[in-house]
């Protein structure tokens, strides 16, 4: 006979876990976490600077720190793209002119801001100078990488705008614009 209305049914009470269920578990919950921290590395965060009318895009694992424009010591006889030095918190930091350094023409403006490199991004402690920083990118709105640097070596990728709001930035390769800019 079935169960008449308002009556319920049996049902066996569920099984305790066992320590085999509980690893399962664990094992399905590590391997989810791999494949987030994979897709999260395979797309880099960009801070998203302007010179001049251009929009670049440098990788945020790469920068310390990002300060407002300050007095230079030049440096006589360096390549054109290094525009001097700064004191920072007891070191001297070198520093390129990203524009000078991508080819492109030097803003006429001195304000702008300081974009500091971490270590890893040089083996000696630098800044890039750009007009202004206008906020992060993240790492969905960074176009494919091109090997081949879009005919500039210093390039490798573009980042279409999500919208009409958000501008549209070419993605910087540090190591390729370091080696280029600093002989």
């Amino acid at each position: 006979m079935g169960a008449g209305p308002g009556v319920q049914e049996n049902r066996a009470p569920p099984r305790p876990r066992t320590a085999h269920d509980l690893r399962a578990e664990r094992t399905a919950a590590l391997a989810r976490r791999g494949v987030i921290t994979s897709n999260r590395e395979t797309g880099l965060d960009h801070l998203v600077c302007a010179c001049g009318s251009e929009r670049y895009g440098l990788p945020l694992t790469a920068v310390a720190q990002v300060l407002p424009m300050r007095p230079l010591t030049p440096m006589p006889g360096a390549v054109p793209a290094f525009l001097g030095l700064i004191a920072l918190s007891g070191r001297i930091v070198g520093v390129l002119g990203l524009a000078r350094a991508l080819g492109r023409p030097q803003p006429e403006s001195e304000a702008g801001h300081l974009v500091v490199l971490r270590g890893s991004a040089s083996p000696h402690a630098l800044a890039l100078v750009v007009d202004r920083v206008l906020g992060i990118a993240p790492a969905a709105a960074a176009g494919s990488v091109d090997p081949e640097g879009l005919g500039n070596a210093a390039a490798s990728g573009y980042a279409p705008g999500a919208d009409t709001d958000r501008p549209d930035f070419v993605i910087v390769d540090l190591p390729r614009l370091l080696r280029r800019a600093l002989p």
